[in-house]
């Protein structure tokens, strides 16, 4: 016997899937992005290493062309976030019978995103700093190696991490029972790939004008 429901309430009893794949797929698109610029990092790096004289213009392009996957990535991932965002408005005005994953879903499959990114940044920026001191790039190989290797290694486990996440059913705990909530949730994550995309592109901007200046 099926008990009755109060009026105003709706039997939620499973977490909406679409509500989940749409965020998870734009949070899981900048880590491949990442994977992908660390593995044309690893070419620059070994480019560098046989080129015995390798000029601050010509490391500077390759390093801008590196970074484009996580760029473009990025400007897809904040397109889809917002997809994500107008089917969670349209689930919230028609009433679904499922329930929403709540904003922790969102903040803690969210920030996972942004690991991959900010260790391959990391790299990046190691290797740059040294070039601008004037400093030993061999030296400070194994550590841009390092984070080359966690980028990589963080995109396949988050990445599969989100999409198992945005699938399975979710417990009581994350569901949520405030419809603003998890909208917030998905506006602040959206906010934050604006964020990573528009310092990425500056950053590359900047690897641009080196190129033409010749000098960091």
């Amino acid at each position: 016997m099926t008990p009755a429901i109060p009026d105003g309430q709706t039997p939620a009893s499973r977490v909406s899937i679409l509500a989940r794949v749409v965020p998870a797929f734009s949070y899981i698109t900048p880590m491949l992005g990442a994977a992908m610029s660390a593995f044309m990092f690893f070419g620059l790096l070994r480019a560098m290493r046989y080129a015995e004289a390798a000029g601050v213009s010509a490391v500077a392009g390759g390093i801008q062309e590196a970074n484009f996957p996580v760029i473009i990535s990025l400007y897809f991932a904040v397109t889809v976030g917002f997809i994500g965002i107008l089917v969670f408005v349209i689930r919230m005005l028609s009433s679904p019978t499922t329930a929403s994953p709540s904003a922790w879903f969102f903040l803690v499959v969210g920030g996972l995103s942004f690991i991959p990114a900010a260790l391959f940044w990391k790299g990046e920026s190691i290797l740059t700093e040294t070039i601008a001191g004037r400093g030993n790039v061999a030296l400070a190989a194994s550590s841009i190696y390092w984070c080359l290797t966690l980028t990589i290694i963080a995109t396949a486990a988050f990445s599969l991490i989100s999409l198992i996440a945005s699938l399975i059913p979710l417990p009581h705990t994350l569901r949520t029972k405030r419809n603003y909530a998890p909208l917030i949730g998905l506006v602040l994550m959206e906010l934050a790939l604006i964020g990573m995309a528009i310092g990425f592109q500056l950053h590359n901007s900047w690897l641009y004008q080196v190129r033409i200046r010749e000098s960091l």
